[in-house]
């Protein structure tokens, strides 16, 4: 298998934008293979944050083939349904290397935000059960990347979100450390 290390490689964004829809990571439905090739062919959209900005080029989407009032209509829809997915969900649609869906939860549970994770060190990283340094490395890389930070930066202000409440820890749950019996009667 080969890599294309070349992050500006058109093939390579095509690819990161269908990542980006896909079922796993933010779901937006309506957005296949063919459409994310013809949005990012026809430069409607560059990178996934730009899907958030359609809205404004909807005069455009209606220009597409096979495009008509409702089926933009739907998939303005859907991407607007798809800024209140998890925090995992958008660590994994970011499409940094070696995370897959597993690990963005366990980096969402972690973190609680996206900008916490960004601002992580190699150490506190590698301090997480079952990330290790290759991971720990490709997620520095991926936020020390300025095109990456400004997708980020226009995801959040396009108002996707970017954090979550915190868990509560099973010891402060009302019934921790209590015991109960129940038998058949």
């Amino acid at each position: 298998m080969y890599y294309c290390s070349n992050a500006a490689c058109p093939a390579q964004a095509q690819q990161r934008l269908e990542h980006f829809v896909s079922r796993g990571a933010m779901d937006i439905r309506g957005i296949g293979e063919n459409l994310s090739a013809t949005l990012f062919q026809q430069g409607l959209v560059k990178d996934p944050a730009d899907l958030y900005y359609l809205k404004d080029k909807k005069d455009q989407l209606l220009r597409l083939e096979k495009m008509a009032e409702k089926s933009v209509s739907n998939l303005l829809s859907a991407i607007e349904q798809s800024k209140e997915r998890p925090l995992a969900r958008v660590i994994f649609a970011l499409g940094i290397r070696h995370i897959g869906e597993e690990t963005a939860e366990i980096l969402a549970n972690e973190f609680h935000s996206l900008e916490a994770l960004a601002n992580a060190s190699r150490e506190r990283l590698i301090s997480i059960p079952t990330i290790g340094p290759k991971i720990a490395d490709s997620i520095i890389a991926f936020f020390r990347q300025e095109a990456n930070r400004n997708i980020i930066k226009k995801l959040k202000e396009a108002g996707v979100r970017l954090e979550e409440e915190a868990a509560a820890k099973p010891e402060a749950l009302p019934l921790a450390g209590m015991e109960f019996v129940l038998t058949g009667t």
